[in-house]
């Protein structure tokens, strides 16, 4: 969601609004050296557990070689890196070795890349989280590892084996960047995917929120009903677009807009879904950061400004792309009453009854 360039880092055009420059024109969004800064001081907001604030000992870090052990190695491992310290780059890493598959094709670092790195980061807190496992934790976490498991099996099947569909096609275009020269899209879209998802790491680090009221757990449960609809929500608008551009294709049909279904209360339902399931996982891992026993102020400070910046990075993109999507219906459908009709009596994201 971030393109390097030498010396700041610059929104893709296509994820740019209309008023916004080209490329082309040095529009400074944020700086390397800000957003480095930034990733290592929040990850100083997840050591909750410090001895000169009288909290027990972090569990110590697990040396690499230690994985060949088997499971209870690779668990502790990551316990160790999860919890303390370290989680925000572990999760970093589990990121970035999903997001190499953009050394096949460029596009995949925000699709099938993105499934990855959530069932990578969603499963890896499932691993470490200790027993007994906090019930609200672990469906947070597998909240976050089924989403990603959906997104990708579904991005995989509409990609290699949706009839009529030639994905490489759509694909192969965008790769307007050197295999090599992608390290770094590869790399600043990691660490946006670890802050996320950090909602669930700080959840894991708080739980089982010892001390914390009955409203506050309610809070916490709340966020993972809220991510379960989301969840449920974008699958079903997925899959129902699918089959009706499958039924087009297989009748040989021109192509249509979608106006049934979900999409008849909210032109981008599957947009509207996802943002629902990240606002539902940042409500599950909210008590993690207010109600944190023994976690000073800047740490919680710290950790607010790191799930704030997951947050409001997937609502940037995605209202981005409602709005590249929109255009491109209206140059595309426009002209028809139908879809002015639609229009009328839709939402962009939000459903309209």
């Amino acid at each position: 969601w971030l393109y390097p360039v030498p010396g700041r880092l610059l929104a893709p055009a296509s994820l740019r609004t209309a008023s916004q420059p080209s490329r082309g024109t040095p529009t400074t969004i944020m700086l390397p050296r800000s957003l480095l800064l930034l990733s290592l001081a929040s990850a100083d907001a997840f050591a909750a557990a410090r001895p000169h604030l009288g909290l027990p000992p972090r569990p110590a870090a697990r040396p690499v070689h230690v994985l060949r052990g088997g499971g209870a190695a690779l668990q502790a491992s990551l316990a160790g890196a999860l919890a303390g310290g370290m989680a925000l780059p572990t999760a970093t890493g589990i990121a970035a070795a999903c997001g190499t598959l953009c050394y096949i094709r460029q596009a995949y670092i925000f699709s099938l890349s993105y499934g990855l790195s959530m069932l990578g980061i969603g499963g890896a807190v499932l691993l470490a989280a200790p027993a007994p496992r906090s019930p609200l934790l672990a469906a947070h976490a597998g909240l976050v590892a089924a989403y990603g498991a959906r997104l990708f099996a579904f991005l995989l099947w509409r990609q290699k084996f949706q009839p009529a569909y030639d994905g490489e096609a759509r694909l192969k275009p965008l790769d307007k960047t050197p295999r090599l020269q992608r390290t770094p899209i590869l790399l600043s879209t990691a660490l946006f995917y670890s802050l996320l998802a950090s909602p669930l790491l700080f959840h894991l680090q708080a739980a089982p929120l010892a001390g914390a009221s009955a409203a506050v757990a309610g809070v916490s449960a709340a966020g993972a009903a809220v991510a379960a609809a989301g969840l449920v929500y974008e699958a079903v608008a997925d899959q129902q677009k699918s089959r009706f551009k499958m039924a087009l294709r297989a009748g040989g049909a021109k192509d249509r807009l979608y106006m049934g279904g979900l999409y008849a209360q909210s032109r981008h339902a599957n947009y509207l879904g996802e943002l629902v399931f990240w606002t539902g996982s940042f409500l599950a891992g909210a008590p993690s950061i207010a109600a944190a026993a023994g976690l000073p102020l800047w740490a919680r400070a710290l950790r607010l400004v790191a799930a704030s910046l997951g947050l409001a990075g997937i609502f940037f993109i995605m209202t981005s792309a409602t709005k590249r999507l929109e255009g491109k219906q209206r140059e595309k459908y426009g002209a028809e009453a139908e879809y002015a009709e639609y229009h009328a009596s839709t939402n962009a994201l939000l459903p309209k009854f």
